[in-house]
Order: C-alpha cells, then sequence, then structure tokens
C-alpha cells in the first residue's frame, strides 16, 4: 500500500509550441530554458522589462516544439498578454488550456507515480512531490485523493511561495525568495535581467522578503513582531512553517532555501 495522495491544484496551464518556442521562452524568462530537455521541467521568474515581477511560471517541455507553463489560478491571461508583447516574428503560439495539474504527496511519490509524459518538479524537486501536467483524461491516479487545500499546506511547509498571496505582481525579485532555482545567472540577456543582476552584485535586499516561521501561534494575516514592533504579516500557513512578508531591516524568520 501506497502513502501517496493526490489532488488536482488550483493551476492555469498555458500551451506555448512552435519551431521558435524553446528560444522565445529562453529569450523572456529568467532561467536557462536552452538547456531543457524533453520531459524535464524548470522554475522561473517572468519579468516585466522594469525588472519587476510579472508572475512565477513552471515550464515543462512535452515535446521538442511543445512547451507548458502552469501558473497560480487567475494568471493565465495576463502571463500571455506579458510574452505576446514579444514574439514579434518568433514561430511560436500560446493560449490558455484546459489542462490539469495533477500533485502527488507522500514517500517517493516520483517512483510511485514513475516516468511519463509532463512529470514537473514541485518546489525544490524532492523525491516526495511530483507534479502531472496534462489533458485530465490522460492523468495517472496513484494513491488516495485528498483535498486540494491539503497540498497547498504542504507546499508552505515546503517554504515554497505562492504568487499572489506571499509573493506579489509587481515586487522585487529578491522578495521571492525562489532565485536560486528560478534565475539563471549565467543565460544571455532578457527583460528585467538588469534590476536582477544589479541588486545581486551589490549585494542589495528587496524591501520586502519572503521569510518562513515556525507556525506555533499563527495564522494568515498575523502580525509579526521584532521588538515590540511589527515587522511584517504572516501570508500562508502549513501544518509546521509559515510564510510571512518580512521587512529587509528584520531578523525575524529563515530564507526559503
Amino acid at each position: 500500500m501506497t502513502s501517496v495522495v493526490w489532488a488536482d491544484i488550483a493551476r492555469d496551464v498555458i500551451i506555448v509550441q512552435g519551431d521558435n518556442a524553446q528560444t522565445f521562452l529562453h529569450s523572456q524568462l529568467a532561467n536557462d530554458i536552452a538547456s531543457l530537455a524533453v520531459g524535464a521541467s524548470i522554475h522561473s521568474l517572468l519579468l516585466e522589462p522594469t525588472g519587476h515581477v510579472a508572475a512565477i511560471v513552471r515550464v515543462v517541455r512535452h515535446e521538442d516544439t511543445v512547451f507548458t507553463l502552469d501558473v497560480e489560478a487567475g494568471f493565465a491571461d495576463a502571463v500571455i498578454v506579458r510574452l505576446q508583447r514579444f514574439v514579434l516574428r518568433a514561430k511560436v503560439t500560446m493560449r490558455n488550456s484546459d489542462w490539469v495539474v495533477r500533485a502527488f504527496r507522500g514517500t517517493d511519490a516520483a517512483g510511485h507515480v514513475g516516468d511519463g509524459p509532463g512529470r514537473a518538479a514541485p518546489y525544490w524537486g524532492s523525491p516526495d512531490e511530483i507534479d502531472v501536467v496534462g489533458d485530465l483524461s490522460l492523468l495517472p491516479i496513484i494513491g488516495e485523493e485528498t483535498e486540494p487545500e491539503r497540498m497547498d499546506y504542504v507546499r508552505a511547509d515546503a517554504r515554497w511561495p505562492q504568487l499572489g498571496v506571499d509573493v506579489l505582481v509587481g515586487d522585487i525579485p529578491g522578495t521571492t525568495g525562489i532565485l536560486s532555482v528560478a534565475v539563471s545567472f549565467t543565460k544571455g540577456c532578457y527583460p528585467g535581467q538588469e534590476l536582477v543582476e544589479r541588486m545581486d552584485s551589490r549585494g542589495t535586499l528587496a524591501p520586502v522578503v519572503v521569510r518562513a516561521l515556525a507556525r506555533e501561534g499563527l495564522g494568515v494575516g498575523a502580525r509579526v513582531m521584532e521588538n515590540d514592533q511589527s515587522v511584517g504579516t504572516v501570508t500562508s500557513i502549513g501544518a509546521r512553517v509559515a510564510l510571512a512578508r518580512i521587512a529587509r531591516t528584520s531578523t525575524v524568520g529563515e530564507p526559503l532555501v
């Protein structure tokens, strides 16, 4: 018997395809898409030319010229509008699809689900967590179905921020706490790169940073106090961990990674 549970989680799935899909996405996203193999996934920031966050996306390469971007529910249209501003003559199309993200969590979840199309690593890439992105009729069922809300608790416990909750559109990239996995500092140019590189080279912190705290006694919306001063607000909670937006002048909390 497996201890794996699964649920379909609230994610929008954008299908991006065409002869230039890979080079186009590489030119627009903050991470290295040029080296992404078929069957692999990678997290990335999508930035405005000013360097501010437009979205946190996950890229899955399904076929040589077919990719998906999945993003928090409700953000797909804005992502498409942002990307289409730079399509120009590239041979690439994109559309908001009815594909689904099915999340599997539990001991060796990735091993139980096995290989196949649409496999995507959530969070930081633990073998106990795997998502499958694809047509609902083709998604596997492994283990016991659970409530999508339970998956959100797992997300917070994994210290992964949610767009529109922990990280807001318009934030400075450093706010996200995920630059180590969502940004490449060795790839070529992309919109917003200048701000990312400048803050990294100077060691500058964003005005607000998402950090992890012990969950005990905290709920969403709770004020985070330090020396009798409010220094932040709790935005997500898990079973053990709370995520909060904390002022850079505070020492409260831990980095997400």
